[in-house]
């Protein structure tokens, strides 16, 4: 079982990349906010992109734009390249709800 901390940091590992030149340029202006549950953990996770940095802090946002609910071994997998993000969503291992477009654009973290 994945812990809590764990996840957090993968989590970061995951937002940092915005930071890279090809991801920085496609996250330019991009005013977002992500909730993200983890069913096996008991938590949610707040991804907070403002100008295309994101922040990720411990709780629900206020009204996020988007939210995806998944168990945290799923996330690890996809974030260590073990599991396909879309694998994971047609199976139902990952929920998602908010405009396409804009899980589209977290999809490219995902796989970065």
């Amino acid at each position: 079982m994945v812990t809590e901390e764990e996840l957090l940091t993968a989590i970061h590992e995951m937002i940092r990349r915005t930071e890279d030149p090809k991801m920085e340029k496609r996250f330019q202006g991009y005013n977002k906010s992500l909730m993200m549950t983890f069913s096996d953990l008991n938590i949610d996770i707040s991804v907070i992109f403002r100008d295309g940095k994101g922040v990720v802090e411990k709780g629900a946002p206020a009204s996020p734009d988007m939210t995806i609910k998944t168990d945290s071994k799923t996330i690890i997998d996809i974030l260590g390249g073990n599991l396909s993000a879309m694998r994971a969503f047609m199976s139902g291992r990952i929920k998602a709800d908010g405009p396409a477009k804009d899980l589209m654009k977290l999809q490219h973290l995902l796989k970065a």
